[in-house]
């Protein structure tokens, strides 16, 4: 298995669980249509689809994309919760990246 592809499978893992967590917790569990609505709202002004695709700036796994997803909204002031954060990611990862 390539060092990507353990990165991804793992990725895979820390989602599967992370939403099972939610489900037993009574936690957020997170939607991909307010996912998309934060996303296109807030975040396609500046993100041309190409973004990402790019090698270089291509998230290895969820955990990459949430800090990611993070730093961008602290460093724009969207003053995002945790649950907004997890929305976008769940929305990224089901029509971008499928990890």
């Amino acid at each position: 298995m390539s060092l990507v592809r353990a990165y991804r499978a793992g990725g895979v893992l820390a989602l599967v669980f992370g939403v099972a967590a939610s489900l037993v917790s009574g936690a957020h569990v997170p939607d991909v249509e307010r996912g998309r609505a934060l996303y296109e709202n807030h975040c396609v002004v500046c993100h041309t689809p190409k973004v990402h695709s790019r090698p270089n700036r291509i998230p290895l796994n969820v955990s990459e994309l949430r800090q990611i997803v993070t730093n961008w909204a602290k460093q724009e002031n969207l003053r995002w919760s945790e649950e907004d954060i997890a929305d976008v990611v769940w929305y990224l990862n089901e029509t971008k990246y499928r990890y």
